[in-house]
């Protein structure tokens, strides 16, 4: 495996969020580097080429980011309907009434803000690269 083929091979590996210990092991058998000389290059190639491992990166981490975004707007709105119905939700068998309802609201917004974070990190990285 000469230079160019080993810059290609991390890339692509670490696009589909390969264990880094698993890249270095393939390196060495195949790439005949040593384990220090293939984590050093795999540092190297992964700050020279940042960008493009982003890439390839962004589509998993749109979905997951969406999903979350999705599944929190869902909660938010089930849990503000059926309080403002009168239902009483209940956390964890505790007495408390309403802390449910306050607990499930504040998840709901905590996916989505975590699923907007993500996204957002994302989008910075491939604009900053």
């Amino acid at each position: 495996m000469n230079q160019q083929e080993a810059t290609d091979f991390v890339i692509r590996e670490l696009g589909k969020h390969r264990q880094r210990n698993d890249i270095i092991q393939k390196l060495c058998e195949e790439g005949g580097m040593n384990w220090g000389d293939a984590e050093k290059f795999m540092r190297r190639v992964e700050v020279e080429n940042k960008s493009a491992i982003t890439l390839k990166q962004s589509p998993l981490i749109t979905v997951i980011g969406m999903g979350t975004i999705i599944l929190g707007l869902a909660l938010t709105l089930w849990v503000t309907i059926a309080s403002l119905q009168g239902y009483i939700i209940f956390f964890l068998s505790f007495p408390v009434p309403y802390l449910g309802n306050i607990f499930y609201f504040i998840i709901g917004l905590a996916m989505i803000l975590g699923g907007m974070w993500g996204m957002w990190d994302t989008i910075i990285r491939i604009w900053n690269s």
